[in-house]
């Protein structure tokens, strides 16, 4: 494995490992919306029962099946429509920004405040920690994002083409 040589290749790594993490969660996640439509209910309640049951921890299990006795279509349907949405959001900037076109990266920092805004309302309203997991990587993706910007808007400020830009590679 190669060394890093300088702070600007550290930011390419760094932005498209993000990218790839971010967008590999993104089709998991829109993928997953999509297999809930068709899933019943019940078979998501018991698959639920029978992992609390065969965990040996008995917080963490009564915390699995309380969730599970919570579950109803109306929060499934929410969990639809919030997957595909969300996923498919992601995924559409995120191959705006693979294609290092200008415009997305504003439009993605913004998208990712929404993020971090819903995140920290549901972690208010719910106490849910995985949201403020979900800040940090999202705060994390906005500063290389912007950084990244920076950089382009500076090599295109210096006369590199447009088309230029969308060829760099990292060795």
């Amino acid at each position: 494995m190669e060394k890093v040589k300088n702070k600007e290749e550290l930011l390419d790594v760094s932005f498209n490992a993000m990218l790839l993490g971010k967008s590999i969660f993104a089709f998991v996640e829109f993928l997953s919306g999509l297999l809930l439509i068709f899933i019943p209910l019940d078979l998501i309640k018991s698959t639920i029962q029978h992992l609390a049951a065969s965990i040996a921890f008995a917080p963490l299990s009564s915390m699995i099946t309380n969730a599970g006795e919570r579950l109803t279509s109306d929060a499934t349907l929410f969990a639809v429509i919030y997957l595909l949405l969300h996923g498919a959001l992601k995924l559409v900037t995120l191959a705006l920004l693979w294609r290092k076109i200008l415009w997305s990266y504003p439009l993605s920092i913004v998208l990712l405040v929404g993020f971090i805004t819903y995140q920290m309302f549901e972690f208010f309203n719910h106490g849910a920690i995985s949201m403020l997991v979900l800040c940090v990587v999202d705060l994390v993706m906005i500063a290389l994002t912007l950084l990244e910007y920076r950089k382009l808007k500076v090599q295109l400020s210096k006369g590199q083409s447009y088309s230029s830009l969308k060829n760099i590679k990292i060795n």
